[in-house]
């Protein structure tokens, strides 16, 4: 079984499209945006919780109503700031710097909100997001290709990968942070891909899906659908 994982905490790269953005601010460090469709005030609270769960010490707590600033130091003398400021009454822009220039743990701290304002990895379920399924005549390496490509096109950043000899999780965030996850399987002569959007059953988690499908499809080419 060949068996390949891409962490969060190693595939920081990725994150530099879609949801996440970085800005050398000149000092060296990176600065990692990600907006969310959540109130300043639920994003702040989980902003605090996610650092906090992180064993960083919190040194300063500045914010109100439209946001604030957060400076928080880790053991090993790390610096951490958190900028959460808001862009209207439901979306708010979260920027994290650590010092000097530490991306991962930026990524790590932008994941923790993310999980701490219930924008967890997409799932697939009764209870989970938007799912839709496809089967296709292709390999899995052209099937994994297709999927990254489809997320670069839709502007979704790759948070987390992992691939195994006869399937692959791809999972990922919409530019407001929405998980989103596209599981592909061999199934007999076919692939079988899934194609999940969000963790609760809404209309626009059910648009995204489907302009999630289609985009596959359109870069795996028409004549590999099946279904």
């Amino acid at each position: 079984m060949r068996t390949r994982s891409t962490p969060i905490w190693l595939s920081v790269t990725l994150l530099s499209l879609g949801a996440c953005t970085e800005n050398d601010l000149g000092s060296g460090a990176n600065t990692m945006d990600r907006e969310f469709s959540k109130s300043v005030q639920e994003v702040w609270a989980a902003a605090t919780t996610g650092v906090e769960k992180l064993d960083c010490k919190i040194a300063s707590d500045v914010h109100d109503k439209l946001g604030g600033e957060l400076v928080a130091h880790r053991a090993g003398g790390s610096d951490i700031h958190v900028w959460v400021k808001s862009l209207d009454e439901r979306n708010t822009r979260v920027s994290v710097r650590v010092e000097p220039g530490d991306r991962a743990l930026a990524t790590l701290i932008q994941e923790r909100i993310a999980e701490q304002v219930g924008l967890g990895a997409a799932k697939a379920s009764m209870f989970g997001g938007n799912s839709l399924t496809g089967s296709y005549a292709t390999s899995l390496d052209v099937a994994v290709t297709s999927a990254h490509r489809a997320y670069s096109t839709l502007e979704v950043s790759t948070t987390d990968e992992e691939t195994h000899a006869t399937s692959s999780r791809i999972d990922g965030r919409m530019r407001n942070s929405n998980p989103v996850r596209i599981k592909i399987e061999k199934e007999g002569s076919l692939i079988r891909v899934t194609f999940t959007s969000g963790n609760e059953d809404t209309q626009d988690n059910l648009a995204f899906v489907r302009r999630m499908k289609h985009q596959f499809e359109m870069e795996l080419g028409p004549t590999a659908v099946e279904d």
